[in-house]
Parts: C-alpha cells; structure tokens; sequence
C-alpha cells in the first residue's frame, strides 16, 4: 500500500493541473516579430502576449524562450524546425502547411493611420485608390485590401512604415491599433499631434502560438500550450498579467477560430 502512495499522489497533482519536476517537458526555442506592447524585447518579460506564453508553457513542465527577427526570417525558422513555435501568428489557411494554430490568446484591431493635416476620409475601400499605403513586408494583411485593387508598398516593420508616414513618403499606415499608440507614445518629440486614425477597424485578427510541424512532438506541444492557457484563463493569470501592460486593451473577447474561414 505504501508503494501505491507516490503514485496516486503524483496524479492527483497531474489532474490538478500541476507538474513537477519529475515531468518537466523538454526546452522550447521559440520567435515573434517585434510587435508592442503585446510582444518586444522593449518591455519587462518581452510584452504581454510574451509573458503568457510562456507561463502557459512553464505550467505544463516547459521552459520556453523567445527571440525576435523579422517576420519572413522567424517564419522560415519555424518551417525548417529551426524554431518550436512563433508567438502571435494570426490566422490564414495557407499558413496551415507549416503550422498548427494554438486556441486564440487575445484579439487586436487593425486600423488605418494618416498624418491629421492630410485630408484624407473613406466611405469604402475602393475610395483609396489614389493613395499609397504601407503594410508590413509578408504579414497577414486583410485580403481586402488587396481585392480592392489597393496601392500598398513594403515595409520592414511598423515602425518604420509610421515613420515613413511622418516623412510624408506614404499615404496611410495599414497596422494595429495598440501598435499604433505604443510607437506614437515612444516617439513624443517628433510623433504627438501629428497621426490619427481614419476610418473604423479593417479586421479583428486574433494571437495564436503557431507551432512548427516541422518538430516531431508539435501536436503534444500545441496540446499542452492549450491546457496551460486555459488553466491561466480560468484563475485569472491570463487577464491579471495582460492587465500589468496599460497599452493593451481591448473590449474584445478572443474569438475561436473557424476552421474553414481564412484571416490574414
């Protein structure tokens, strides 16, 4: 009876949502593109979306680190294996062949910025037509805006296509509305009174942790991710520790991604 102890102590700690040591999983290497507040190497545990990330993963026995490229770079490491996973991948069918989609973490608005002393409104897309906008080089950009026979030119971030649009050398910014605000907010001398945004939202598009398939244990991985941000959604880490970020905020409750339904 005594030798069965260990063991039914043990899983009643599995069932409760705790692993020990014992079961730690192995150590995860995973990338992002720079995207504050909700992910940076600028901010204390790298941002918001960061900081759960990895929590849900240390929850399941995992520790995961995170390292910042540009989105083509942190998207071929993920497809070649080099990479376990990207952090805050949104949504498209076609990213499905090197990917699998963790359940939604949070949802960001994506907006349109101009500079406030060019006048400049729209009633529908189509109404863009004689402007150049910019948009991040291999983001997941609203099919719309494509569809719509739109001007866009590439940007390496989205910092630099805001800056771009200071300059006056663009039209319209394409970009996340916290996003927008983070920057605006680093950038005061050169930055306040001069964007705003223009229109309602293009989309809501939602974070997920894209795991590679290219790893032999992705689907375990996506697995545990899930069960440890639920675990955080229902004690209340998951708002508590996005809370802790004031430029993250949202009325917007993350929505279940349909399977057959392609975002950017």
């Amino acid at each position: 009876m005594e030798k069965t102890l260990p063991l039914i102590a043990s899983l009643m700690l599995l069932l409760s949502g705790y692993i020990p040591d014992t079961f730690a999983g192995r150590e995860l290497q995973l990338v992002a593109t720079n995207y504050p507040p909700f992910y940076t190497d600028a901010l204390p545990e790298q941002g918001g979306i960061a900081q759960v990330v990895k929590e849900a993963f240390k929850r399941r026995g995992y520790h995961a680190s995170l390292r910042f490229y540009p989105f083509a770079r942190a998207a071929l490491l993920v497809k070649t294996g080099q990479a376990d996973g990207i952090v805050g991948l949104w949504y498209r069918k076609e990213r499905e062949q090197w990917a699998r989609y963790s359940d939604p973490i949070h949802p960001i608005q994506i907006v349109f910025y101009k500079r406030k002393d060019k006048p400049l409104s729209f009633n529908q897309l189509s109404d863009l037509k004689p402007y150049t906008i910019g948009i991040g080089r291999g983001y997941a950009n609203p099919p719309e805006i494509f569809a719509a026979g739109l001007t866009t030119e590439d940007g390496n971030s989205d910092e630099m296509n805001l800056k771009k649009l200071f300059l006056k050398r663009i039209d319209l910014v394409l970009i996340g509305h916290n996003l927008a605000e983070y920057l605006i907010q680093q950038h005061p001398d050169e930055y306040t009174d001069i964007f705003e945004q223009v229109g309602q939202p293009i989309a809501t598009e939602v974070f997920h942790l894209g795991v590679s398939l290219a790893v032999t244990d992705h689907l375990t991985l996506v697995d545990e991710f899930n069960k440890g941000l639920e675990n955080m959604r229902k004690d209340g880490s998951l708002a508590a520790i996005l809370s802790q970020y004031p430029q993250i905020k949202s009325a917007l409750a993350p929505i279940e991604k349909p399977q057959t339904q392609a975002y950017p």
